[in-house]
Formats: structure tokens, sequence, C-alpha cells
């Protein structure tokens, strides 16, 4: 049985090995582009929500400054109307 194995045994030297070697940093080569592709969109990809969450905080500033000047004049015609009632 041992000597069955033996005998189906490939032996290994140094070309097989660089050979299978090389191979292997191919496949690496082509897992490292699909990854960097990847973060390539992943980063165009935040970059537009990024944008997105620039323009609601420019809005939500708007909003903000219009509440204040919208309850500013009301004061100002609360305290108008208080005085000319005085």
């Amino acid at each position: 049985m041992v000597a069955d194995r033996e005998e189906e045994m490939v032996e290994w030297d140094d070309g097989r090995l660089d050979e299978r070697f090389r191979q292997i940093d191919q496949r690496f080569d082509g897992v490292d582009r699909r990854i960097d592709e990847g973060f390539a969109r992943m980063d165009a990809g935040f970059r537009e929500v990024n944008g997105r969450f620039d323009s609601l905080q420019r809005t939500l500033i708007q909003i903000g400054f219009g509440f204040g000047a919208a309850l500013l004049a009301l004061i100002a015609a609360l305290i108008g109307t208080i005085a000319t009632q005085l």
C-alpha cells in the first residue's frame, strides 16, 4: 500500500515549485486588482454620499437661519404691539 502511494507521488523540483509559485502569485495579483477596483468603487460611492450630506447640512443651516430670522421678526412685532398698547 505504501509502495503504491510512493509510485503515484510526483517529485517537485525547484523548477516546478517556482512555476507553481508564479501561478499562485498571478492569482493573488488578480485578487489584489479586484480588491483595488472594489475599493475604488466604494470610494466613489462614499464621495457621492458625502456630497449629499454636505448639501443636506447646507439646507438645514439655511432653514435654521430662516427660522431664526422669523423668530426675531415675531419678537420685534410683539414688542412693537406691546409698545403701542401702553
